[in-house]
């Protein structure tokens, strides 16, 4: 009896130690009440934030906003049996289990969100580093926000506040797909499919993911519309959606416009997902946390972006580490891994054209000022670390949990023994990652991708006669200058140049056969498929 009294003596004073470590902070303060045990169920609770206009919280001012919540665990069974744990959280009425949208750090407004420990990074900055630099290439990107987090007056270190995956005007802006939408147009969208390594309604691939030393498959999860709520025909037509893509990329004429996975997937969003993953070489990439979306009456597309806490060289696990090869190709370094990359990775990168445009569009992103500079993404690095340093926050966070030197998820050595280190590691990898690409992707031939067609030039440009037998016209009502290469099937250029209003182009020499006519109007563009006879 005297042994426990002083256990539960000793855990009060941990914990009263814990909540002094926090006074004054640049950072948000969340501070949560709860009135029974965070579970994997929403539990009932307080929150208040000290979010000051000054910049400066401290923890006895006044919250600046307060609200019921329902909060819960988040998370794998490995991230929840972490010390530093993940949660979710819905902002509630004053009756509870009622949703509230508010406004929480000048977010857009709703009322479902994420609290992220980022436990086994020790610069706390990876997942939030790769959003911005998908979000640095328009894509959406969850917006997630720097805080210090006490529960029940005990401290819980640096978090990221901020949006979870969902469809919302404000976020993933899809069209609603309501219970009602089994037909025509209605049903084409908007969907949002999980791949992960949880269980739950879906369904599987087709087709085994490549490298498999085992009965791996890859599994869809319904994410919105949720297992619960997504009807028969909605389900039947998502399905069968991914099985035609996967369908037209594994056969004969996968690199056809017309026959091959073009018509159902969108090149420039799968050239920028590749793009940010390779360049984090992010462990999970393609097999876990990996988000699929489809809007209405519009092509599938990866993302949006989740998790990262693995990547940029955190874990040595299937060579993540190392700063060459390919993270796509996990399969072939890891077989037995439970979750890995489907085939479709692998195929899209045997694309002649696919590769072309993707090499096109990193040559570009790696231009000063583009979202792959190496000074673009050392200066948000710099400025993560500024607002974790201006006030001690890292510094609190790693004095309740003193990791560093501690492996966690098999982090590569010799480790990191402080924050400083650890973000200059994480610098060191991206040069020498940043450089191995470049000897892969730089281009210097004269290029420019196939973006997704643009609807002005659809009704702009005209391209006749096709078929053509010697002369091929193209006329642009604008009068201003367009830039075109034509390519075969198999995406080897074969001439191009450039022209205003209407000019020709003397395909007299082209053996007779189907090619792409590649277009270009300031930065706008288009791809036809044209004829020679």
């Amino acid at each position: 009896m005297t042994k426990n009294i002083l256990s539960c003596c000793i855990l009060i004073l941990l914990s009263l130690s814990a909540s002094a470590q926090l006074t004054t902070t640049n950072l948000p303060i969340l501070k949560v009440q709860t009135t029974q045990a965070i579970v994997d169920t929403y539990a009932q609770a307080q929150l208040e934030i000290i979010d000051n206009v000054s910049g400066t919280n401290n923890i006895a001012d006044p919250a600046t906003l307060s609200s019921n919540i329902g909060i819960k665990l988040r998370g794998d069974a490995a991230a929840q049996s972490y010390v530093k744990k993940s949660y979710s959280v819905e902002t509630w009425t004053a009756a509870f289990n009622v949703s509230n949208n508010i406004s929480p750090l000048n977010l857009p407004i709703e009322n479902d969100w994420v609290l992220l420990a980022a436990y086994p990074d020790r610069s706390l900055m990876r997942g939030k580093l790769l959003l911005e630099l998908h979000d640095d290439m328009d894509r959406y990107a969850p917006r997630l926000k720097y805080c210090e987090l006490m529960i029940d007056n005990v401290y819980q270190g640096v978090y990221l506040f901020g949006e979870k995956i969902k469809r919302d005007s404000a976020r993933l802006d899809l069209a609603n797909l309501r219970i009602q939408d089994n037909f025509g147009d209605e049903l084409t969208g908007g969907y949002i499919l999980n791949i992960d390594n949880e269980t739950g309604g879906g369904f599987n691939s087709n087709y085994a993911p490549p490298y498999a030393l085992g009965t791996q498959q890859v599994r869809f999860l319904f994410e919105y519309p949720s297992n619960g709520d997504i009807t028969p025909s909605q389900e039947a037509y998502i399905e069968s959606y991914i099985d035609s893509f996967e369908n037209g990329l594994n056969g004969a004429n996968f690199q056809d416009t017309i026959l091959g996975w073009r018509p159902f997937g969108a090149n420039n969003a799968f050239i920028d997902y590749i793009l940010v993953n390779e360049v984090a070489k992010n462990y999970d990439a393609y097999r876990i946390d990996m988000y699929l979306y489809k809007n209405k009456l519009k092509k599938m597309r990866p993302g949006p972006l989740w998790g990262g806490d693995a990547s940029f060289a955190n874990t040595a696990n299937c060579e993540a580490a190392v700063d060459t090869g390919w993270a796509y190709k996990l399969g072939a370094v890891c077989g037995n891994e439970s979750n890995l990359p489907a085939f479709w990775w692998e195929k899209l990168m045997s694309d002649t054209l696919f590769v072309k445009d993707l090499k096109c569009r990193y040559h570009l992103f790696r231009q000063p000022g583009q979202p792959l500079d190496k000074a673009l993404i050392y200066a948000h690095i710099d400025s993560f670390a500024n607002v974790l340093n201006a006030q001690g926050a890292q510094s609190r966070n790693f004095t309740t949990y003193p990791i560093f030197g501690s492996p966690i998820i098999n982090e590569p050595t010799p480790m990191a023994t402080d924050f400083a280190t650890e973000v200059t590691n994480l610098k060191t990898f991206i040069e020498a990652r940043l450089n191995w690409l470049d000897a892969q992707w730089v281009t210097t031939q004269p290029c420019f991708a196939t973006a997704i067609n643009d609807i002005s030039l659809e009704k702009e440009i005209a391209i006749y006669p096709n078929p053509a037998q010697n002369i091929l016209n193209i006329s642009y009502a604008q009068n201003g200058k367009v830039n075109y290469y034509l390519s075969n099937l198999a995406g080897q250029q074969l001439m191009q140049g450039s022209g205003y209003a209407t000019f020709e182009i003397n395909v007299s020499e082209l053996a007779a056969g189907l090619y792409l006519l590649h277009l270009e109007v300031d930065g706008k563009q288009l791809v036809r498929k044209v004829s020679v006879q």
